[in-house]
């Protein structure tokens, strides 16, 4: 019984409607059949009341649950006058007025009883009650938003550090396998061409005496080949058994290089000075190959300063 109460509202609205529907596919199809295919021209008829219908179902669910209908109620007014229009064209080309007319009434009367039966089925509801229902869906669709959102970040976030460990995991293994390959190349190398045995210490150098044969033309006296031991060598350049030169005349040679070297960078004129001496020293030892303190330098300096201050070089 309750259904019943329920349905009767409806019952007219459904009737007007469904009437019109039936008039308007009837008119639409009757006007474009006299330019076009009956198939076509009742096929866009249906299509165009399709429509129609389908704006006033969403208008009266959104009335009953209270949201807003305003794209629904557009189509829905938009359509009426298109409706009764062609209606009242349809029955002029009829040649029957009351026809027109009353084709024209039967949309706007379903239209006005179907507002009437939504109006009074809808559901009652202030404005501070449907500004919060909006509020609420609002926050709704922000945290879903949101939620979307933090979701996506943290699969980027894991896609991410996927690359960074695949890189680092492909750099590792490239840099194992370039290490192996560096390890193989070298030990290659060193199969096919092997050093040599260490060598003993280098000879000796040049004596004083051979210095000063140098420089007024003469000979040096014959130094012994490696490996030889001669008799004919003095006691500074004498070997040991294998040929190789002893330390303490490397050492001598040395110091005798050492010590022409400081007479000669000590005759300038002027003088230079021990920090001038000194860094000249050792630049022009670096560049021969000699070794040498700096006490060893600063005393060559002293004795070089005094003989130039007594006159006498012997």
């Amino acid at each position: 019984m309750s259904n019943v109460k329920k349905a009767a509202p409806w019952l007219l609205p459904a009737t007007l409607t469904a009437i019109a529907i039936v008039w308007a596919v009837t008119a639409i199809g009757g006007i474009l059949a006299a330019t076009a295919h009956p198939a076509f021209a009742y096929s866009v008829a249906v299509l165009y009341d399709a429509v129609w219908l389908y704006a006033l179902a969403q208008e009266t669910a959104h009335r009953r649950q209270g949201s807003s209908a305003r794209l629904p109620k557009a189509i829905g007014w938009v359509f009426l006058p298109l409706t009764v229009a062609v209606l009242t064209v349809h029955g002029l080309l009829a040649g029957d007025v009351l026809a027109a007319v009353v084709g024209a009434l039967i949309p706007v009367l379903a239209k006005v009883t179907l507002v009437m039966a939504i109006d009074r089925d809808r559901t009652r509801i202030s404005a501070r009650a449907q500004a919060a229902i909006d509020r609420t869906r609002a926050a709704t669709r922000d945290r879903i938003a949101v939620s979307r959102a933090v979701a996506a970040a943290r699969a980027d976030e894991t896609t991410a550090a996927a690359d960074i460990v695949k890189g680092a995991r492909e750099a590792e293994a490239k840099a194992v396998t370039v290490t192996h390959d560096a390890y193989e190349k070298y030990a290659e190398v060193m199969d096919q061409h092997p050093l040599p045995e260490p060598v003993g210490e280098l000879p000796g150098l040049v004596s004083d005496s051979d210095l000063e044969a140098l420089l007024s033309g003469g000979v040096p006296e014959p130094v012994p080949a490696l490996g030889t031991g001669g008799d004919g060598a003095s006691g500074d350049r004498s070997g040991t058994e294998d040929g190789t030169p002893a330390l303490e005349s490397a050492k001598e040679a040395n110091s005798r290089a050492v010590a022409l070297l400081a007479a000669e960078l000590y005759a300038t004129d002027p003088p230079p000075s021990k920090r001038k001496f000194r860094a000249a020293m050792r630049a022009a030892m670096n560049t021969r190959g000699l070794t040498g303190a700096w006490d060893v330098i600063d005393a060559l300096y002293d004795r070089e300063k005094q003989l130039a201050e007594g006159g006498d070089r012997s």
